[in-house]
């Protein structure tokens, strides 16, 4: 079935997190992640869809990363 792009990013997070997470840490977990992914998710992209999912993969980490030291900090 035919994702739209933003489904598809749902998607490749959902997943994301349904691994262990020692196995979601670094970025070259989410490139490696991403080029499983690619295989999976059907939808349209001008890039290469391996390169976008790990973009969406990598910048929820970070997200993730930015709001667990805000936290940090408001508890200090």
């Amino acid at each position: 079935m035919k994702l739209t792009k933003q489904d598809a990013e749902r998607e490749a997070i959902r997943r994301w997190y349904q691994l262990p997470a020692h196995e979601r840490q670094t970025q070259d977990d989410a490139a490696n992640y991403s080029h499983r992914l690619a295989g999976e998710l059907e939808f349209d992209s001008v890039t290469t869809k391996q390169k976008l999912i790990a973009a969406w993969l990598i910048r929820e980490m970070e997200q993730i990363r930015d709001l667990d030291d805000d936290l940090i900090v408001k508890a200090a």
